[in-house]
């Protein structure tokens, strides 16, 4: 084959197919690739809301498979144990959907490194074998999942029978399978194999991609034959594809398998010549190489060219894991010290490797190993409770032969040793062990087992049944006498052995803790209605009760169990235990007490009276004669009782001209006044817009000397205008100003006019209407409705379209000087365009800038970046990114860029930007796109957007695949949306259920062959979940044959199959769209909720609540666009989303850098309503994100400057977004000026918090000398001070400098010792932290010279003492006790909630999570 490869020959497999090559760069070891392609999987099964079994069994198997969703996007892996809780529900319910399955199977591979291949292609074959027995509907997308699982787990099998297992079936292969089973021989070395099935490819005119090329290199290395590895780069160069990193990557593992270092070094400096960006997770893999192929002593050069880029850490963590199964821990931890560690608030670093310990437990390493690497983790500070660590994953793990050295090393290094570790073992353990680790607990470990311990874990596990020999057993195996009975009598009671408890009972007298045994024992008495043993069970309870009052030093007490203060006297026990059985018996209540009364009589028991009148309250009308005696007999007194406790009337604006008339003529009949009538009808006539009736009303209520209002005449102008009759116009606009010349027309009416002049030429009379009508101010918010700009944008519009750019310029400033329009990216897009028509690029380009520079918008910046493009005008290009960075952000600018450059089908580009390290992630951009070219028709970036985000696992590429199909829909490309779900296939994205009904019905349309099991429809559900059971079961069967024949089947069969389920099938009961509405969003069904909504009838009332988790769903899956929209609704109506919601809404759109949105809800909101939603720390963010931090600040300047009193500077002050403030001063240091005025000024008003933040900023800058002057100017007397933020950067940087320059200056003012108190904790820490355990103590000497040794951090202390003790020093200070919380409120040295330090605890400049308290 080498030779083949040498001379050329190969690429006669390829020439022809150069017509039918797809581009494709899927990675097919990508091991996030569920998360690339589920945003969210539970939205893709459309279940209903059921209350029977299998709509219970969908739901919950969809529940299991969101978690494993949520597991992926977590942490980028799932555990074996959640795929075997699906599979179990999966058998359970005997049910699972296609789509459902799929998903299954496919999260079967690299999603699970923790387990070893083996072990993952057993339970992918467990779960393939379930299945085919519940006769699950698969297709060839399965099987392809099946192949993509056995590739990545390298198990073997053979091609050719795996070809004729589907064959088998009736499955027709397609380019995928083909693929995948190059793929599998190449793993094996076998090119002779892969060539057989390049042919078969070849002969089927099935295009070829570039995984088929990476899977022959993987196959001459793994043939020995390195040479061809290489040349297969020429190959994919004369079939017309370009190596991508993923075929480097291939080609770097080939060399590392083989210890090729030289040439791995040489093919790495290749990648960077040719700009060829590896990705860490590329690196991880050659290191993995390396190790697992005998070459771990070169991994040292590779670690150094890692970029730790967002995500390392998780695709690190499976490299490791991996390592381990593989037996290479050495590695394993080299990796892991390459991890960065994040750091906790008081900056102490995280703890890491706690997943390295718990895989090598788990992967049965040698006990010597683990305890090794633990040392070295706690040694390094990596991990000090490493060893801690380690004995849970072995008690977890349930090895005894693990679990117990380990145990006993935590105990060798004085580590306690708790009853609860034993529990795990216990469970896993056989029965005939359970008793044997008990003594060992108590001989080895000097850890008596205890009530819980016994009664919860030992006896459920012994598997006796034999009671007595349950109590035996414990004795003889040391258990005391007093836990055995207690804690067999709970097990006998919780498995409803009533008669065998109360037996145990009798035999052995012991305290039985009433409220630990109250409920067992009457769930007992439901399950068996043996009153007399529940009779006596009471009885032995209050003997019990009797013996611990007696005898209190032989009581027992059971953990976690306290007897509650009402009993404290005997009878009341009973009284409690009736009181409860009468709450649970809700059925024959009466009955069921009156037997449980009689038994208690009987005995001789009492209670209290006050129990037995809250009993005779409790049952009320169900109080017989029989029980009001019994309840006498027992509250006789024995003890002290305990002190209980519209018209159908049509309005005159409905009425026509016509029926005005007559009305008018009747009402002056009768002698009435009719001028509203009157004024009515004049507003008809202008309505209907016919010119000549109005003229003929008013000319008739002239002559009837009616006072016709001046804005009549106003209306009557804009009628002429509207029917371009600007002679009558201008000349009954003359007669306006001769009556009044003060009036003026409003903007929308003097717009009109001037437009119509503009288009017959008549500009100077243009220029004098807008002139004359000129406003002091603005527009305003009605004024700016839709209907006025979209006219004064037309009005720019059509004069750019003219190509006239100084008339076009000359209109524009009138509009504006005049305050007819504030400048916006709408209004302001001609001005580019007017160039652009006439492709003039420098003019345009000067626009741009210009308008940037004044208005801070970036009119047509899509346009012009694409015109750019399409000439190459790279310098052009760059200048306009910078523009647009300095206003939206950079972030958003590259996005556009992206847009632009897939517009152009420059996809190549527009991907090495999404590729960009550290590039944040903008999932809306990308929908809104969608959306866009989706409206527009246009098919090309739809396309070149699939391209571009290949392998990016942060994109939601579900939704492009979508709108494309739907794109293909509208253009009746059938084929295409076909192809579309091959393609799927072949990247390893999961089609949801829509996109499957979608493309089922586009084929169905166009009489082609659906080759997928088509997923059932909510409506198909209910209908078969109301179905009589046999019906069900007979069409199941019929279901299951038509799936057989189905290549066979003619569609009207199908047709005809399906109306007679139908019509079988009894009616179902009708759904209403609120009803269906809020199904869909309690299953998370955003799509569904939204669809049901627009179909409300006028009565369905939809309440603020449903709205808010429509609200939140949306803003979950990006779609801030619809959110905002229901957000708009919401506020309309007076109303407010959830606060939960609204904040988790109002931190996306600042994230997104939307002042527009933001600006448009803020003017909706109280100052009350915003400061419960911290709205001006977001609007800040927000200005941050959108680059007009500046801006920003010479807003907050003008409010200061317009404060009039101090009571003005107060509700500003409290307004002040100070943890936006810390963001824009960190951000923009060139600003510090300017907020230093700004906050100059708040200070003359006695306000001193944005001076409090700026003084923050320079104290942790350094700038020492900046900061002294602003605290003595301004905060030295200052009762209350913000600086846990300083502290804060003292720790992470362990700047001892900073945390003395804070003390020094907090020395001496007025704050509390708590606070002062905090500053010298966090110098201990950093003191402690660096080693330096003496210059600790001399900082905590002289602390405790200014503070008591209560106000210092008591972590802080042990952290020190521990480190002078390891120097076999004296610690000489006693650590006061840990303060509850109740003294910790009220403290005001409270390091954290002191009232010295007002600081968030989230920094309010980056929006907290959804589920984040601000």
């Amino acid at each position: 084959m080498a030779s083949i490869l040498r001379t050329g020959k190969l690429l006669r497999y390829f020439a022809g197919f150069t017509r039918n090559v797809v581009v494709n760069s899927v990675r097919e070891n990508e091991s996030s690739n569920l998360l690339n392609n589920a945003p969210c999987m539970c939205g893709q099964f459309q279940n209903g809301f059921a209350t029977n079994a299998a709509a219970k069994a969908e739901l919950s198997l969809d529940k299991q498979i969101r978690r494993l969703d949520q597991d992926v996007r977590r942490v980028g892996r799932i555990s074996r144990r959640d795929l075997e809780e699906v599979l179990d529900e999966i058998r359970t319910h005997r049910t699972a959907t296609s789509s459902q399955s799929l998903l299954v199977i496919r999260c079967c591979g690299n999603l699970v490194p923790e387990e070893l291949p083996e072990v993952r292609t057993a339970l992918v074959q467990e779960i393939w074998k379930t299945l085919n027995a519940l006769n699950v509907p698969m297709d060839i997308s399965h099987y392809n999942a099946l192949l993509r699982v056995y590739l990545e787990n390298e198990h073997g099998f053979a091609p050719t029978d795996f070809l004729a297992e589907i064959e088998a079936k009736g499955i027709e292969p397609n380019r995928v399978t083909y693929q995948r089973l190059i793929a599998r021989y190449c793993q094996q070395g076998d090119i002779e194999g892969a060539t057989r099935i390049l042919e078969f490819m070849r002969a089927k005119s099935l295009p070829v991609n570039e995984n088929v090329f990476n899977s022959l290199i993987l196959g001459h290395s793994q043939a020995n034959d390195l040479e061809s590895a290489k040349g297969i780069l020429g190959v994919m160069k004369q079939a017309g594809l370009e190596p991508s990193a993923d075929t480097y990557t291939t080609l770097l593992c080939a060399f590392a398998r083989h210890g090729d270092l030289a040439a791995l070094k040489g093919t790495l400096a290749e990648c960077e010549q040719k700009e060829i960006i590896l990705l860490d997770k590329d690196l991880l893999d050659i290191v993995y190489t390396l190790t697992i192929n005998g070459n771990g002593e070169h991994v040292d050069e590779i670690l150094p060219k890692l970029r730790l880029s967002p995500g390392f850490n998780q695709d690190a963590v499976n490299v490791i894991l991996r390592l381990v199964n593989k037996g290479h821990e050495d590695v394993g931890l080299k990796l892991l010290r390459v991890m960065p560690r994040s750091s906790r608030v008081n900056g102490e670093p995280v703890d890491v490797g706690a997943f390295f310990i718990r895989q090598m437990v788990k992967a049965n390493r040698p006990v010597e190993k683990i305890l090794s690497i633990c040392k070295t983790l706690q040694s390094e500070g990596l991990n000090p409770k490493a060893l801690t660590i380690a004995t849970e994953a072995g008690l977890t793990n349930g090895v005894v032969n693990n679990a117990l050295p380990l145990l006993q090393e935590m105990k060798n290094a004085g580590l306690p040793i708790r009853q609860h570790y034993f529990w795990p073992l216990i469970c896993s353990a056989e029965s005939n062990q359970v008793l044997e680790i008990v003594r060992r607990m108590q001989q080895e470990f000097s850890v008596f087992p205890n009530s819980e311990t016994v009664r919860d874990y030992v006896i459920p596990n012994l598997k006796e049944k034999n009671w007595e020999r349950v109590v035996t057993s414990l004795r003889d195996a040391g258990v005391p006498n007093s836990t055995a009975v207690t804690s067999a009598v709970y097990s006998a009671l919780v498995t409803h052995q009533i008669a065998d408890a109360a037996k145990i009972m009798e035999q052995n007298r012991a305290y039985y803790v009433p409220i630990l045994f109250r409920q067992p024992l009457i769930l007992a008495l439901s399950h068996t209605n043996d009153y007399a043993a529940f009779i006596r069970c009471v009885r032995q309870i209050h003997e019990g009760m009797q013996l611990r009052q007696g005898k209190e030093e032989e009581v027992e007490a059971v953990e976690g169990a306290v007897a509650a203060p009402t009993e404290r006297g005997t009878p009341d026990v009973v009284g409690a235990i009736v009181q409860e059985a009468t709450t649970y018996f809700r059925r024959d209540r009466a009955a069921t007490l009156e037997k449980i009364l009689k038994g208690l009589v009987k005995q001789g028991l009492s209670i209290s009276s006050a129990k037995a009148t809250q009993l005779s309250e409790q049952l009320g009308s169900e109080l017989t004669p029989q029980i009001s005696e019994l309840l006498g007999k027992l509250s006789s007194g024995e003890l002290q009782p305990v002190p209980l406790k519209s018209t159908g009337k049509r309005t005159l604006d409905s009425l026509s001209i016509d029926e005005l008339e007559r009305f008018i003529v009747n009402v002056e009949s009768k002698g009435e006044n009719a001028n509203n009538i009157k004024r009515q009808l004049l507003n008809a006539c202008f309505r209907s817009q016919n010119l000549e009736k109005t003229l003929q009303v008013i000319d008739k209520l002239e002559t009837e000397k009616f006072q016709i209002p001046i804005g009549i005449y106003a209306q009557l102008i804009d009628l002429y205008t509207h029917h371009k009759k600007s002679a009558e116009a201008l000349e009954t606009y003359g007669k306006l100003k001769a009556k009044d010349a003060a009036f003026q027309l409003d903007n929308y009416k003097a717009v009109r006019l001037a437009d119509l002049l503009l288009q017959e030429e008549r500009e100077e009379a243009a220029f004098k209407v807008l002139e004359d009508n000129k406003k002091d101010a603005p527009l305003n918010e009605t004024e700016g409705s839709f209907n006025y700009v979209s006219t004064v944008w037309r009005i720019l519009n059509s004069i750019a379209e003219a190509g006239q750019p100084e008339k076009l310029r000359k209109v524009f400033d009138a509009l504006v000087a005049a305050n007819y329009v504030v400048p916006t990216n709408v209004l302001l897009g001609p001005l580019i365009k007017v160039h652009l028509v006439k492709d003039d690029i420098p003019k345009a380009i000067e626009a741009f800038e210009e308008i940037c520079q004044k208005h801070k918008s970036t009119p047509w910046k899509n346009e012009l970046a694409c015109r750019l493009i399409q000439k190459e005008d790279a310098t052009n290009l760059q200048k306009l990114t910078d523009l647009s960075t300095g206003i939206h952000g950079e972030v958003n600018s590259l996005y556009d860029l992206v847009f632009s450059f897939v517009e152009c089908g420059r996809v190549r580009q527009a991907r090495k930007i999404l590729e960009t390290p550290g590039l944040r992630t903008r999932p809306q951009r990308i929908s809104s796109a969608c959306d866009r070219y989706k409206n527009e028709g246009l098919l090309q970036p739809l396309e070149g957007l699939i391209e571009a985000t290949k392998d990016l696992g942060h994109i939601d590429r579900n939704k492009i695949y979508y709108t494309l199909l739907l794109s293909y829909d509208k253009a009746d490309e059938a084929e295409k949306a076909l192809g579309l779900w091959t393609k799927m296939q072949e990247e390893a994205v999961t089609p949801n259920d829509a996109f499957l009904l979608k493309l089922a019905e586009i084929l169905k349309k166009k009489n082609m062959d659906v080759p997928f099991v088509v997923p059932e429809t909510q409506k198909e559900q209910a209908s078969r979940r109301n179905k009589p059971k046999e019906q069900v079961k007979t069409e199941a069967t019929t279901e299951t044959a038509k799936i057989a024949e189905q290549p066979k089947e003619k569609t009207p069969k199908k047709q005809q199959a399906k109306t007679e389920t139908v019509k079988a099938a009894p009616a179902v009961k009708s759904v209403s769209p609120l009803s269906s509405f809020r199904k869909a969003i309690i299953a998370n069904d955003v799509d569904a909720a939204i669809s049901h909504k627009q179909n409300f009838q006028s009565g369905d009332k939809v309440s603020a609540l449903d709205i808010s988790r429509l609200i939140e769903l949306l803003v979950r899956a990006d779609r801030l666009t619809e959110a905002t929209k229901y957000v708009d609704e919401l506020l309309g109506d007076k109303l407010h989303p959830q606060p939960k919601i609204f904040k988790f809404y109002l931190n996306k759109i600042a994230a997104a850098g939307d002042l527009e949105t933001l600006e448009k809800i803020g003017k909706q909101l109280n100052d009350e309503q915003k400061r419960l939603v911290s709205f001006d720390n977001r609007f800040c963010h927000a200005n941050i994100v959108a680059g007009k931090a500046e801006q920003f600040l010479k807003h907050l300047t003008t409010e200061i400057d317009a404060a009039k009193n101090p009571e003005d500077a107060k509700k500003l002050a409290e307004k002040f977004p100070r943890g936006g403030a810390v963001g824009i001063l960190d951000k923009h240091p060139e600003l510090v000026p300017q907020y230093q005025s700004l906050a100059e000024k708040f200070a003359a008003h006695n306000q001193l918090g944005p001076m409090n933040v700026l003084w923050m900023h320079l104290i942790s800058s350094g700038q020492e000398a900046a900061s002294k002057e602003i605290w003595d100017k301004h905060l030295s007397n200052a009762p209350r001070l913000m600086f846990q933020r300083v502290l804060q950067t003292a720790r992470e940087q362990q700047d001892e400098k900073l945390a003395s320059t804070v003390i020094s200056q907090l020395k001496n003012s007025k704050i509390s010792e708590g606070a002062i108190g905090n500053a010298y904790s966090c110098l201990i820490d950093i003191q402690t932290t660096k080693g330096n355990s003496d210059k600790a103590m001399d900082v905590l000497a002289n602390a405790i010279k200014d503070v008591s040794l209560e106000n210092i951090n008591r972590t802080a202390l042990l952290r020190l003492k521990q480190a002078v003790e390891e120097k076999s020093q004296k610690f000489p200070y006693t650590i006061p006790e840990k303060r509850t919380k109740a003294d910790d409120s009220s403290s005001s040295s409270s390091s954290s909630s002191s009232d010295d330090d007002v600081s968030p605890a989230i920094p309010e400049t980056v929006p907290p999570k959804p589920d984040s308290k601000v």
